[in-house]
């Protein structure tokens, strides 16, 4: 009998689909790109996802996050991913931290279950918790840079955090961790080349780029789990 994964299991073979159905993935933010990530994995069969988001849906979200309609207008961005998620690939796991991720929320987390981690978290401070917390435990890790005021997304690439330049959002960052004491040369990224088409206070952003970095980051993590099975 046919199912929503045949295509999939089609492409990756029997033995892939069942090594991805099997793993547990954070995903923390559920904005335009790690919303974008979230459903990429879902439809790609992964078995477990734990989403982090303490925002609620605004109207200015819809122009671009995959997840939400008009009708999650002010409500938990969380459970309505959740609900969205669901009516994809019923038979997924999903467990929500409607709360802002930060240390104390790190400490609070399943480390030993988790397989893989996507960072679409817009707080640089958080966003260096978020990788200090996957390399104590072990977990691997791809960071979302600064998708904003961007209009081409076949400018996205995946690289590491070392080799990034032109991104406001990836220099600060480089700081952060090196105050730190985080090797730049082992954190992996997702990075646009595309010089920022515009500077304002709150980023424009429209639906291409911030989906287009959540397809990569998507494909960062089944790519992980494809080797090594």
């Amino acid at each position: 009998m046919n199912d929503i994964f045949e295509r999939s299991r089609q492409l990756l073979g029997e033995e892939g689909f069942e090594s991805i159905k099997k793993r547990h993935v954070l995903v923390c933010g559920l904005g335009g790109v790690g919303g974008t990530c979230a459903m990429a994995l879902a439809r790609s069969g992964i078995g477990e996802l734990t989403i982090c988001d303490f925002d609620v849906v605004e109207e200015s979200n819809l122009n671009r996050q995959i997840l939400f309609t008009s009708e999650s207008l002010g409500k938990e961005k969380t459970k309505e991913a959740e609900k969205a998620l669901l009516s994809v690939s019923p038979n997924l796991i999903i467990h929500g931290v409607s709360d802002k991720f930060s240390r104390e929320i790190a400490e609070e987390l399943p480390w030993n279950t988790f397989d893989f981690v996507i960072d679409a978290i817009d707080d640089i401070p958080a966003k260096v918790e978020l990788i200090k917390a996957c390399q104590k435990h072990g977990v691997p890790l791809i960071v979302s840079l600064g998708m904003g005021n961007r209009l081409d997304p076949t400018k996205i690439t995946l690289t590491k955090l070392s080799k990034t330049e032109g991104d406001p959002l990836a220099r600060k960052l480089r700081s952060m961790c090196r105050q730190e004491g985080i090797d730049l040369g082992v954190v992996d990224v997702c990075f646009s080349k595309e010089t920022p088409v515009m500077k304002s206070p709150t980023p424009g952003s429209m639906m291409m780029v911030p989906s287009a970095a959540g397809l990569a980051m998507a494909y960062q993590a089944l790519f992980f789990f494809l080797k090594k099975n």
